[in-house]
């Protein structure tokens, strides 16, 4: 048998040394890179679309908030109006609008899981997983579709106070954890709201095509508990 050289051995050592370096470097130069799949590519063009909804629906807010500021002008200034009256009614739809009393009315009740089918070969499982980002997407479908009060697993759902948020295969709205199923419950027309939720362009028929499981029924009765959160301002003086 041949026998290497001290020369061969040390040409061999450094090369091996090499081939290490090299793929420490790789490694380090990949570091960092976050590989995004088509579903959530998709789902976060869908949860900007989102937020440029709320924002839509927080100026129509404050356009109702001016008009209501004008009708109050306008009963003050008026000596045949009973003030107190108009304020106690005007208290009463506040609340209301505010999500913080119970509300019961035509509407629909919709069932969303994480889906059960086998997974292609290297395929990513939360692919069929619910998340956060899914459930934010069909509460704003429904919104847009007229919902007037919106309720998930009994927790209700306010524009600008609630937060439904992830926390690992769990979601947390309005700071309880809740597991899948989400029961989401909607007062409005019914039909519409059905739309919101069947149409073959809608959020959920996306989340049907990659197997999460989504049932939609109308119910002539639906009730909506008020909201039971805190309300806090860290900037509004």
């Amino acid at each position: 048998m041949m026998k290497w050289s001290n020369r061969k051995w040390r040409f061999f050592i450094l090369s091996v040394l090499l081939g290490i370096l090299v793929a420490l470097q790789v490694k380090a130069l990949n570091t960092g890179i976050k590989y995004l799949s088509i579903k959530d590519m998709y789902t976060q063009s869908l949860e900007l679309e989102s937020q440029k909804s709320e924002i839509l629906l927080l100026n129509q807010k404050v356009d109702e908030l001016k008009a209501q500021i004008d009708a109050y002008q306008t009963a003050k200034d008026d000596a045949e109006v009973d003030y107190e009256s108009f304020l106690k009614s005007e208290i009463e739809l506040t609340k209301a609008s505010a999500g913080l009393t119970r509300m019961e009315g035509p509407g629909v009740v919709i069932i969303v899981a994480d889906g059960t089918r086998d997974l292609i070969e290297d395929e990513n499982p939360n692919n069929v997983l619910v998340h956060d980002l899914d459930i934010r997407a069909m509460v704003d479908d429904l919104r847009n579709a007229g919902a007037e009060a919106i309720a998930i697993n009994g927790q209700r759902v306010v524009l600008g106070k609630s937060k439904i948020q992830c926390t690992g295969p769990t979601i947390k709205i309005n700071d309880v954890v809740f597991a899948p199923p989400y029961v989401i419950e909607a007062i409005g027309d019914r039909k519409f709201l059905e739309s919101a939720i069947n149409a073959p362009d809608s959020f959920s028929a996306s989340l049907r095509s990659w197997g999460v499981f989504v049932e939609v029924n109308t119910s002539i009765s639906v009730v909506i508990p008020p909201y039971e959160g805190f309300v806090s301002y860290d900037y509004v003086k």
